[in-house]
């Protein structure tokens, strides 16, 4: 006789919302969406990662799929010239927005829209062969949005999670006047999911991030974003810093260092 399987003890719920608090998580509205949705647009720190992500994928017997978390398209309008059908949720009308101008800017006809976030019902977005979470997981209710997304699927599901450290290179890091608590990483997701009788397969994607500034307010207003308000210090080295960054053909200057993320997938099997 087997014995309890003590796992199933640990609220790892309880767990992530505390490293969300201790870390600097920050629930983002639709309007801080909203603000970066040109940039989204114009591939904002997408590098190889869409394509690499799009090659794990596995479509098989697949003819529908629900992209959680479009924002302007990177994998919806792939996935629909692939597929008969993707929905597409979001809840920033201006990500959604953008995501309707490049798809007539790739011919694309067969993509629904549904202007949802995480905690409204979703009791019209109908199930789907494939489901996909890319960099979207940003949420209190872990679990909750974890079985959220494992009803929507028939069979397979895919999500991408940060794999530790921080959204920041390491260069950026150093010219911070604070200790920076890591972000809940994909761990909880792994273990919530074996508590739900999901054994996720793990693997993980690399990518070389590489965002372009107009301006030194515009830099320092993008690390202000991940860490929150800075001091008049750390303005001044950032500011500094950038006048190192190099200047590309279109008048920015590029910010590179590496991401990596961890890719959860696991097929959609009975409970």
């Amino acid at each position: 006789m087997l014995g309890k399987d003590l796992i199933q003890d640990v609220d790892f719920g309880a767990l992530y919302r505390e490293q969300c608090r201790r870390s600097a998580f920050g629930s983002r509205t639709s309007a801080d969406w909203d603000r970066r949705a040109e940039r989204r647009s114009q591939g904002e720190g997408d590098g190889d990662y869409t394509l690499a992500l799009l090659a794990r994928m596995d479509l098989t017997g697949a003819k529908t799929a629900l992209d959680i978390g479009c924002g302007t398209g990177n994998l919806a309008i792939p996935l629909a010239k692939r597929l008969r059908k993707v929905h597409a949720l979001d809840f920033s009308p201006e990500m959604l927005r953008f995501l309707e101008i490049n798809r007539k800017r790739a011919g694309v006809e067969n993509i629904q829209v549904h202007r949802l976030s995480w905690t409204d019902s979703w009791k019209g977005v109908p199930a789907a062969d494939v489901v996909v979470c890319s960099r979207a997981m940003s949420v209190e209710d872990l679990r909750g949005a974890l079985e959220k997304m494992h009803r929507k699927a028939k069979l397979r599901c895919y999500l991408t999670l940060h794999a530790g450290g921080s959204y920041l290179g390491p260069d950026v890091l150093a010219l911070l006047d604070r200790e920076m608590e890591p972000r809940p990483d994909y761990i909880y997701a792994v273990n919530i999911l074996y508590q739900m009788g999901v054994k996720a397969k793990v693997d993980f994607l690399r990518s070389r991030g590489g965002l372009g500034y107009a301006s030194a307010a515009d830099f320092i207003g993008a690390v202000r974003w991940r860490v929150g308000e800075l001091k008049k210090r750390e303005e001044a080295r950032l500011r500094k810093f950038f006048r190192s960054l190099p200047t590309e053909a279109d008048g920015k200057s590029r910010y590179r260092h590496d991401f990596e993320w961890a890719l959860l997938s696991w097929d959609k099997g009975p409970r």
